[in-house]
Order: C-alpha cells, then sequence, then structure tokens
C-alpha cells in the first residue's frame, strides 16, 4: 500500500513522534523511508547577504544534517531504506514539492514542531501540507 513515506523533521518533539510512528508504518509495508529537514527562508533568508550569514546558514543545515542522521540510524536498525535531504525553502512548499517529485505515498509528520533555532511562529505547517497534500498525510 506504501512504498515511499516521508517524515519531515525539524529536530522538534512533535516531529521526533513523527520519526517513531512514520518509521513503523514503514517496516509494516516495507516502504522506503524519506526525511527531510527544511531550512526555513522565511526565518533565514533565501541567500546569505555576508560571508559569515552563510556561516550561520551552514550550522542550521548541520543541525539538520544531524538529526537526519539520527532518523536514518534509527531505520537502519529496523532495516529500512532510508533518504535523507536537507532544503532551504519554505517548509510546506519544500515538503509538497518533494512528494510530488518523489512519487511518495504518505506523509506522516507531527503536529506541533519548532526547531532548535528559535523561530517566529507563522502558521501551522502540518496545517497547510494537509489542506494542500494530494497523498494522505498522518499527523501526529
Amino acid at each position: 500500500m506504501y512504498n515511499h513515506i516521508l517524515i519531515p523533521i525539524d529536530g522538534s518533539d512533535g516531529s521526533m513522534r513523527g520519526v517513531e510512528y512514520g518509521l513503523d508504518i514503514a517496516q509494516k509495508y516495507g516502504a522506503t523511508v524519506h526525511a527531510l529537514y527544511v531550512v526555513d527562508r522565511r526565518t533565514y533568508g533565501d541567500t546569505p547577504a555576508l560571508s559569515s550569514d552563510e556561516l550561520f546558514f551552514e550550522q542550521v543545515e548541520d543541525h539538520g544534517e544531524e538529526i537526519l542522521e539520527t532518523v536514518e540510524e534509527k531505520a537502519k536498525e529496523l532495516g529500512l531504506e532510508t533518504i535523507t535531504v536537507c532544503k532551504r525553502g519554505l517548509p510546506h512548499e519544500t515538503i509538497l514539492k518533494y512528494v510530488e517529485e518523489q512519487g511518495i505515498d504518505l506523509i506522516v509528520m507531527g503536529k506541533h514542531g519548532h526547531s532548535d533555532f528559535e523561530l517566529p511562529h507563522i502558521g501551522s505547517c502540518t496545517d497547510r501540507v494537509v489542506r494542500s497534500a494530494k497523498v494522505p498525510v498522518h499527523p501526529i
């Protein structure tokens, strides 16, 4: 039923609950797990203005890569194939575009999340994905 499951993450407790649930579903169906971390351009901008800004982008992306590695390790322990990706963009748009490009069958994501980096609350990414996705979304 599900061949490719996307688990968007931001490192929050909510997104990590989504990881656990998504991995459980993937194990039941033998699905490939796609873990996606999005560096929010509303907060960090599209491109750095100064070289010091690029260093900050790299720090945020490094943080995302660390979280993605955690997901990959958990998936490997369960014998699951995993694809991890870190991108820059608007989270909900980036998630929806990834779904289209990769042929995702199911999205599993936390309802309430904020990254470890302070972000202004702009709206619920999960709500936007639920309203716009063309595949099932399971909010946790």
